[in-house]
């Protein structure tokens, strides 16, 4: 699933800093007028180290949240193994906990319209964590794979516009909230299930 990079603390430092050179810009103007000249400046890197670890601007970006999923998922492993109760709640809770904490990503996130990369983020997670997250359907797994990318869609529209409101619930708030909405919606789909198998 995740392997985790091993990074040397100069280009984990150089990743930081232009992360952060490109949230700051964002706050100037729209990301298809920054360019890579402009975020080489506000990180004070050279332009040989930023090809080095990026070949476009979206790739900041990407690593960014490349980087936010291999931790969480690390942290997830650790939390898991300590016998916890591993119900979907407790999921849920502990990723929109960990998402509340990353405001400045999200936020860029959006602000470059690559939100494709939360969501595959998300797939990934409830994909490895399917035991954890959902018992659907066993007899369709068609099924089950469409619910779970409907599932990653919908969770990462639900973060977005939470963070656009300015996060007026907070993170266990909006897990219960998420978790109650898919409850319905699984019920509404799913209640008469033997009807319609007869």
């Amino acid at each position: 699933m995740y392997q985790i990079e091993k990074l040397d603390m100069r280009v984990k430092y150089t990743r930081e800093w232009t992360f952060e050179a490109l949230s700051r810009l964002l706050e100037l103007k729209a990301y298809e007028k920054i360019n890579i000249s402009e975020i080489i400046i506000k990180a004070g890197i050279s332009r040989a180290t930023f090809y080095r670890n990026f070949r476009t601007k979206d790739d900041i970006v990407k690593l960014k949240v490349k980087m936010f999923f291999e931790d969480f998922f690390a942290s997830l492993q650790d939390y898991f193994q300590k016998d916890v109760a591993n119900g979907e709640l407790i999921l849920v809770q502990q990723f929109f906990k960990r998402i509340d904490e990353e405001e400045k990503l999200v936020d860029v996130v959006i602000k470059t319209k690559l939100e494709y990369l939360m969501v595959s983020g998300i797939l990934d997670i409830i994909n490895h964590r399917r035991e954890q997250f959902y018992s659907l359907i066993n007899s369709d797994k068609k099924t089950e794979a469409y619910t779970i990318e409907i599932t990653a869609s919908s969770t990462w529209t639900l973060l977005s516009r939470w963070h656009r409101n300015g996060k007026e619930e907070s993170s266990q708030e909006l897990s219960n909230i998420f978790s109650s909405a898919f409850k319905s919606v699984y019920l509404a789909l799913f209640e008469d299930l033997n009807e319609l198998n007869k």
